[in-house]
């Protein structure tokens, strides 16, 4: 009986720290003053090509929306391949740069006519940080990625 209640105990351990992965990221996405945010949501997953794990929190004010997330993933680097070929492109109908934020580098599409836009952050091989928005201006989202602490989110994605 004492070995099939260790048991228990250690298979309850072990489901408690892993499912907590991903809400161990829900701190670092921060309120933000004068935006509704709602409560941040996750997940993880473990696929042939590793674990990945998620956490995601939506953002609103008046007819402004953020949806911002944090991806760990063995293929982080891969998802900001987009931006690793340019520095910038300006046309009438869409901005992109690349640039360093905190020692970070930071890819933007920012499409004018509909004031949206993603911005990705690569925080080492193994994360990035998304900012999707809409009704904003380019320098009103980085403005607003500034607040996230970028370094803390990295350092994190390096214990998980």
């Amino acid at each position: 009986m004492k070995k099939i209640y260790l048991l228990l105990l250690f298979i309850l351990g072990f489901s408690v720290v892993y499912a907590q992965s991903y809400q161990e990221l829900y701190r670092y996405l921060v309120d933000l003053e004068g935006w509704k945010g709602e409560q941040p949501k996750g997940s993880e997953i473990t696929a042939m090509y590793g674990r990945i794990i998620t956490a995601e929190r939506i953002y609103e004010k008046e007819n402004s929306s953020l949806d911002v997330s944090i991806i760990k993933s063995p293929m982080a680097s891969s998802m900001f391949a987009p931006f690793s070929m340019i520095q910038e492109v300006d046309t009438p109908e869409e901005h992109v740069k690349v640039f360093k934020l905190n020692g970070f580098p930071v890819g933007i599409t920012h499409r004018k006519k509909e004031k949206s836009g993603e911005i990705t952050v690569l925080l080492g091989e193994a994360g990035i940080f998304s900012l999707q928005y809409t009704n904003l201006s380019e320098k009103e989202t980085v403005n607003i990625l500034k607040k996230f602490p970028l370094k803390e989110i990295a350092e994190k994605l390096n214990k998980l």
